[in-house]
């Protein structure tokens, strides 16, 4: 297990780079728990703009500190608690089925676990929701740079952009629209998993 002191060292004043590899800023300040446990870092982005991200959105390797989005982890909690919910509920109605639980526990525990159920699907449809937003995003600025990258290579073509000029275009555009289309990727996914999980009406029985 790492020491506060050795945690530290990890992460104050090394880059921060996320899932896909764009590079987010370094590290400039730590929260702790009364516990000493790690609960949050501020990463200072270009500009100077002052970024928080939660503890267990970094993960550390000898090479880099590497955040995953809020987004991610959280679609992964909903999705894993929906199913155990769902689950839960289809087996107390086995249960009152085979008369296995008597009425009166069975309404008690069966109304608490579908406000569980319904609070989590709530829960769900805003994530969703924020997820299909930030895709759109994705999606916009893609479109974009991939029209900026076509404009560079027809100009190339057509003789008004030499070698070299389409060489910096490239490097300029490639480095930051291949993160992009990995994570359009990553939001497609997640989201479809996401959306299978909920209901397509939500009723209380």
């Amino acid at each position: 297990m790492i020491t506060s002191e050795l945690e530290t060292k990890a992460l104050l004043g090394h880059s921060v780079i996320d899932t896909y590899g764009r590079s987010l800023g370094r590290v400039i300040g730590i929260e702790r728990n009364a516990f000493g446990e790690l609960e949050s870092v501020q990463v200072e982005a270009a500009g100077g703009q002052i970024a928080i991200a939660k503890a267990r959105q970094i993960a550390l390797t000898p090479k880099s500190i590497t955040l995953t989005p809020e987004w991610k982890l959280e679609s992964e909690d909903i999705i894993s608690e929906l199913s155990l919910l769902r689950k839960r509920i289809s087996a107390l109605e086995s249960l009152k089925e085979t008369k296995e639980i008597d009425n009166e526990i069975y309404v008690e525990l069966v109304d608490s676990q579908k406000a569980g159920y319904l609070e989590k699907v709530r829960t769900a449809e805003a994530l969703a929701a924020s997820m299909k937003r930030r895709l759109s995003e994705v999606a916009d600025n893609i479109s974009s740079l991939t029209r900026y990258l076509v404009n560079a290579k027809l100009d190339h073509k057509s003789g008004d952009l030499d070698d070299e000029s389409l060489k910096i275009a490239q490097g300029s555009i490639e480095p930051t629209l291949h993160p992009l289309i990995a994570e359009k990727a990553d939001l497609s996914v997640s989201l479809k998993t996401l959306e299978q999980i909920l209901p397509s009406r939500v009723t209380v029985a």
